[in-house]
């Protein structure tokens, strides 16, 4: 139950998000909404997953400074649901393209 709230809050907020940026700028929802998608999934990987460079560089600068070289455990990437719900936008995204579009696609 806690994941399906969390993967809807998650699409939630990506279109409101989605929406004030092509607000704000005068753009199209539909000509935003793949760039959008696309740094979205970049960002929410980068701090959701098991092994992101940020605690890479937090582990990189202890050793640093205590000298004590610690084992690097090579955890399995753990993808969150904030994760999936920015890829499920990004799908949407493509085939919400895909449909405004299909007569740019297909004639």
């Amino acid at each position: 139950m806690k994941s399906a709230i969390i993967l809807t809050l998650t699409l939630l907020v990506l279109g409101i998000g989605n929406w004030l940026i092509s607000s704000v700028f005068n753009l199209n929802f539909v000509d935003v909404s793949i760039p959008f998608a696309v740094v979205c999934a970049g960002l929410a990987h980068s701090f959701t997953g098991g092994t992101s460079p940020y605690t890479r560089q937090s582990d990189m600068e202890m050793r640093g400074e205590t000298g004590i070289r610690m084992p690097f455990k090579n955890k399995a990437a753990r993808t969150s649901f904030v994760f999936f719900g920015t890829l499920t936008y990004f799908v949407f995204a493509l085939v919400m393209t895909f449909v405004f579009y299909r007569e740019y696609f297909i004639g």
